[in-house]
């Protein structure tokens, strides 16, 4: 067993220097934990610390690459032929204008696209939403189709992820493959405009996903060994282009979409805290050919819902299948599919939208399987759950980073003022010890654990015998309440210090949204911990029109701002469930409880919008709104290894505040939408526009320090 999977291991992939870590020896792992590192833990870092000062040379071999998120690298690897504009079969130019003129596979993407948009947008009139490109109104925000067709516009590649795991999924559909490789592309623009130069990204991805060519002899274990360098190796894009990238080994499969096409502001959303929709689709490219795919494992819930022969076909083949469902290694026919869905944030992992098998099955229909039998599904309702969480909405939704699991990282052209600091999502974070066991198993030739998580669970100890072993969960991350994991075998408990918490709930749904929080009149209290609970009524048929309503408040009970108490920060300034809020003063300023090997305290001063980003926001100038955001206040403290609760991302602070160093590595959370890269409305334009930007884009607290 290796000793380093006692914890999550440290970051295995490409981090922004371009090498390779998380080498299979056991850094010492700080914790959030507010009342300090468990005894268990204390043992834990012991062993490792005796492994590493005397175990084998083996210990110190490098471990798989996972993901690349390096912008250096994927720059260079997208100068050797890995560009967006390569799927077309484009050469020269890779903007978007020229790409939509003269690639006609991708003219015919960006069309369907379209359509979807003015459907979601009838839609949503005929419920009384109206949508808008550019505003200055507390109204809906849509995006502007003008940015897939523009010359100022590209996609740029932010991410590779190796899932050969995904072989688990070929060998029942008698795919001889050895799993996929993943290039994650994000929308970015950049363009001179009064004189000023304007760049940002967009939260709008494409996948291409290229299956992997197997072994000579039909095995994947040298395919899978290319991922691991050897000690001399620098993991780089040339490494990348001659080893596991290599292109004769790959061949496309498909183009997946996930992007935000509709957003709500906490203005208008006063206690959702703001609300975003998702568009999700696949398509087939064969030449100047596009085809639309089924979405995997997601039902088509209106056709279901009305073709009663169909549902029961569908309720056949969850029977006939329920082990490999529980495993989390399943594929539901094609015919029960859906073609394109919509996701919803926020409280993403409650709303039922995302939910699509619970409206869809009483769990009556499944109560004669021996659940005893199963990892997972501990009931028939925890079976029906393991459904909502494996179709596209329920995972991007849940241990997601606003509707995503990669973003990727800034390179040089985004402003220090709209940077974020981890660029993947808790539920991938959690993936990647479940890969390189993998990976690490196929490697050597035996038989890998296949089990998949939910999509919401904290990182585990992928062990030989074939146990999974939770870590507890940190802080703020999702847990379930004992009534909800009764459904569930092999479940987690919360770090030591807080608690499992409901703080919301959503009609139709069983689950309770829940984290791990201080116990009510902690003294450990911190900036950014939840303070209010609420309730969602849903409306399965506009989960747009969705309404959250505040039921009580926990935490944080100060009647005002101060540097010495926590007040509780209301939805309507922009944070989702509340936001326990203490100005900076001078010592938060100076970053004075930051320790080389201490642990990272709870809490950061970071930047804060408030009234000079709101008013510079008014003046749609993208630039200058960036650089009015000056004001600090205290947040969650947050780093590739400790991440931020539900609906909430995290940020870097600029490199030129003061004592930034001290801190290196280590961001603030912010509200997702907070974060303008993480709005697909009212960025500055390469085309003439009169219309503003909306007066609630900014935090808010800072106006009242």
């Amino acid at each position: 067993m290796d000793p380093c999977r006692s914890r999550p291991p440290v970051r295995p992939w490409v981090d922004r220097r371009g090498l390779a870590i998380g080498d299979g020896t056991c850094a010492p792992r700080t914790d959030r934990n507010p009342t300090g590192p468990s005894m268990s833990r204390l043992a834990a870092l012991f062993a490792v610390l005796t492994v590493v000062a005397f175990g084998p040379q083996g210990a110190y071999a490098a471990q798989p690459v996972t993901i690349v998120d390096d912008p250096r690298v994927l720059a260079t690897l997208e100068a050797k032929g890995y560009g967006f504009a390569g799927l077309f079969g484009a050469t020269g130019k890779d903007d978007l204008k020229t790409l939509y003129g003269e690639g006609p596979a991708y003219h015919a993407i960006v069309e369907t696209v379209a359509a979807d948009v003015a459907a979601l947008r009838a839609d949503m009139k005929a419920g009384g939403r109206m949508l808008y490109e550019v505003t200055d109104g507390d109204v809906g925000r849509i995006i502007d189709m003008r940015w897939l067709k523009t010359s100022a516009a590209r996609f740029r590649l932010v991410g590779v992820v190796n899932r050969l795991d995904r072989r688990d999924f070929a060998a029942p559909s008698d795919d001889k493959s050895c799993g996929e490789v993943r290039f994650i592309y994000r929308l970015a623009y950049a363009f001179r405009k009064n004189g000023k130069q304007l760049a940002s990204r967009l939260p709008f991805n494409f996948s291409a996903i290229y299956r992997v060519a197997p072994d000579p002899d039909g095995g994947c274990a040298g395919v899978a060994g290319r991922w691991t360098p050897q000690l001399d190796e620098t993991v780089d894009a040339g490494w990348l282009a001659g080893g596991p990238l290599e292109k004769t080994s790959l061949s496309f499969k498909q183009l997946e979409l996930n992007a935000q096409v509709v957003r709500f502001p906490s203005g208008q959303e006063t206690e959702f805290g703001g609300q975003a929709a998702y568009l999700m689709r696949i398509f087939s490219i064969d030449g100047a050919t596009v085809g639309e795919k089924p979405l995997e494992n997601t039902p088509d819930t209106a056709r279901l819902a009305e073709d009663a022969a169909l549902k029961a076909r569908l309720a056949d083949y969850v029977r006939a299948n329920a082990a490999a469902i529980d495993l989390g290694v399943y594929e539901i026919p094609d015919e029960f599919l859906a073609r394109k869905v919509i996701s919803w944030s926020t409280f993403g992992s409650a709303r039922q939208a995302n939910h699509p098998f619970t409206p869809l099955f009483d769990p009556k229909e499944f109560a004669g399987l021996d659940y005893s039998k199963f990892s997972l599904a501990r009931t028939p309702q925890g079976l029906v759950e393991r459904l909502d969480n494996g179709a596209c909405q329920g995972c991007h939704q849940a241990g997601s980073t606003a509707g995503f699991h990669f973003i990727g990282l800034d390179d040089a052209t985004t402003s220090p003022l709209n940077r974020i600091e981890v660029g993947i999502s808790p539920h991938l974070h959690a993936e990647i010890p479940r890969r390189e066991a993998w990976l690490a198993a196929t490697a050597e030739g035996t038989d890998p654990n296949r089990f998949r998580p939910l999509s919401f669970a904290p990182p585990a100890a992928w062990k030989d015998t074939g146990e999974v072993a939770y870590a507890p969960a940190e802080t703020a991350m999702p847990c379930l309440m004992p009534e909800d994991a009764s459904r569930f075998g092999g479940t987690w408990q919360c770090g030591a210090g807080t608690v499992c918490t409901p703080i919301a709930t959503a009609s139709g749904v069983r689950t309770k949204l829940a984290q791990c929080l201080l116990p009510k009149d902690s003294p450990a209290m911190f900036s950014g911990h939840p303070c209010l609970t609420g309730a969602i009524a849903s409306n399965a048929a506009q989960p747009f029109n969705d309404r959250y309503r505040i039921t009580g408040q926990f935490a944080a009970i100060a009647p005002a701002i101060s540097r010495t108490a926590y007040t509780c920060r209301p939805p309507k300034i922009g944070v989702p469930g509340g936001f326990a809020y203490r100005a900076c003063d001078d010592k938060d300023r100076a970053f004075s409880d930051f320790k080389p090997g201490k642990p990272m305290p709870n809490e950061i001063c970071g930047l804060v919008g408030g009234k000079k980003f709101d008013i510079c926001v008014a003046t749609n100038n993208f630039d200058q709104c960036l650089g009015g955001a000056v004001n600090r206040g205290n947040r969650p403290a947050c780093s590739a290894d400790h991440f931020c609760r539900e609906d909430y991302m995290c940020q870097s602070l600029p490199p030129d505040t003061p004592g930034a160093a001290k801190v290196k590595g280590i961001g603030f959370c912010s509200p997702t939408y907070f974060i303008f890269q993480m709005r697909i409305d009212n960025h500055a334009t390469p085309w003439a526009t009169t219309a503003r930007a909306g007066m609630h884009a900014g935090f808010g607290a800072a106006a009242e320090e």
